[in-house]
């Protein structure tokens, strides 16, 4: 088990679950028949980087496998984008003058919450450290099937297929996400662990208040955005067991884990860090030294493996060693000179009574710099908005109560499914003047 090769999966384990559908079984046996028959039309001598519009179809993942056996490097491409989207990227990829590192493995584009995304070049080593970490926390092997319910065309889709292929156990394919389909498959495909983002939980238990999975799912591992705490609390009064996680495309998933002992536990924290990772809060921002650290960003000037990596994120580790992140850098509202972290006051508003969610952006202002700005979705009829001020108030900060509200029926995300902060969101929008003091006053 020393490689992701499919081929060798297929000695160690011929008869063993590769993949499970809607329709069949396919075993480690089947999979390499599919594989061979791909190869058969690939140069192995072409060691051009390849576009792949990865989909959680057993058609991507046979062509994964297979460019994972050439040693073809894979730029994944997100099949939600447009011909014209997938066009441009291509291009970009093929105007890229500096070849890719020999030992690249896979090419994938971040998700672009500070501006064009970038590639993020990731090695074969790296994708095996990231499973060897996540493995030391949730053990995976050959009996496990782990649901890919979010897309392989992020490192969070992707890692379950090299995690799964490097441990010789299964990966279940739902078909596209649906919450009736979700909730059938998992008991369906006897899935033991599923990755989600928190608003597909928050989905499933909108329309099942009272659901929780089967008693073979171990965990249901949450990551890509934070969990607010009235989802988390609900989680765990219903007993279901919740893995969250941070990470990153740049380190191949994540690198903080909730304990898999402290699963049925709610924990405003991400978690501790993962075996053989370090991390610290240097002023307050992320850093981490990881072994499944990127290559670098194609195109870039190379980075340093062995330093501390940058993440972007703000946030701070308590006497437990547990991480709290706060939100992104660059998200980061100063108004009236005082910081304002917009992921901290969504959590609080989320815990109002009739909110479901709320997403606050810094809108610029002449005087203030920025205005704190929340856009809110109501769980029934929106909240008059003397009772808005009043919960505000009680639980927030002065310089951290929003001044602009918006009720609306979806919160802006971005193309990969992150929230949304830039002010751009807030055009078109009819925004309400929040005022706490006297109007000369407010921020």
């Amino acid at each position: 088990m020393n490689d992701l090769s499919i081929l060798a999966a297929a000695n160690e384990l011929p008869q063993g679950l590769c993949l499970r559908t809607g329709e069949r079984d396919y075993t480690f046996a089947d999979v390499r028949e599919l594989v061979m028959a791909r190869l058969a039309h690939l140069d192995p001598l072409d060691r051009r980087p390849r576009c792949v519009a990865a989909s959680a179809s057993l058609e991507s993942i046979i062509e994964i496998y297979a460019l994972l056996e050439l040693k073809t490097p894979i730029v994944l491409i997100h099949p939600a984008l447009t011909q014209p989207e997938r066009t441009a990227l291509c291009e970009r990829v093929d105007e890229m003058r500096e070849p890719l590192p020999e030992d690249c493995a896979v090419v994938l584009f971040t998700s672009g919450t500070t501006g064009r995304p970038k590639a993020a070049m990731l090695s074969r080593s790296a994708l095996i450290a990231s499973a060897v970490s996540s493995a030391d926390n949730i053990p995976l092997a050959p009996g496990d099937l782990w649901q890919l319910s979010i897309s392989p065309a992020r490192i969070g889709g992707f890692s379950i297929l090299t995690r799964s292929l490097f441990a010789r156990s299964a990966v279940g394919l739902p078909g596209k996400f649906t919450v009736d389909s979700f909730v059938r498959k998992l008991s369906e495909q006897r899935a033991t662990l599923a990755s989600i983002v928190p608003t597909m939980l928050a989905m499933v238990l909108e329309k099942y208040p009272e659901w929780r999975p089967p008693e073979h799912v171990r965990a249901l591992l949450l990551g890509g955005s934070a969990m607010n705490r009235k989802l988390r609390e609900r989680a765990a009064r219903l007993g279901i067991p919740i893995v969250t996680t941070y990470g990153m495309t740049e380190t191949a998933s994540n690198v903080v884990t909730t304990r898999f002992a402290d699963r049925f536990k709610p924990s405003e924290a991400c978690g501790s860090a993962n075996a053989g990772v370090r991390i610290r809060a240097v002023n307050g921002a992320i850093e981490v030294r990881t072994p499944s650290l990127m290559l670098g960003y194609w195109g870039a000037p190379a980075i340093d493996r062995e330093d501390w990596f940058a993440t972007g994120d703000m946030g701070w580790i308590d006497e437990r060693g547990e991480v709290h992140i706060l939100g992104r850098r660059s998200d980061l509202i100063v108004t009236g000179g005082e910081n304002v972290y917009p992921a901290e006051v969504e959590q609080q508003i989320e815990s109002i009574p009739g909110i479901r969610a709320c997403r606050v952006i810094g809108m610029p202002d002449e005087v203030w710099g920025a205005v704190v700005t929340a856009l809110l979705v109501p769980e029934a009829e929106p909240l008059p908005a003397a009772a808005l001020k009043l919960a505000f108030s009680s639980m927030l900060a002065r310089f951290k109560c929003p001044r602009r509200v918006a009720w609306v029926r979806e919160l802006p995300v971005t193309e990969g499914g992150k929230p949304d902060r830039s002010p751009e969101r807030l055009r078109g929008i009819e925004l309400a003047v929040m005022h706490y003091t006297r109007p000369d006053e407010e921020r």
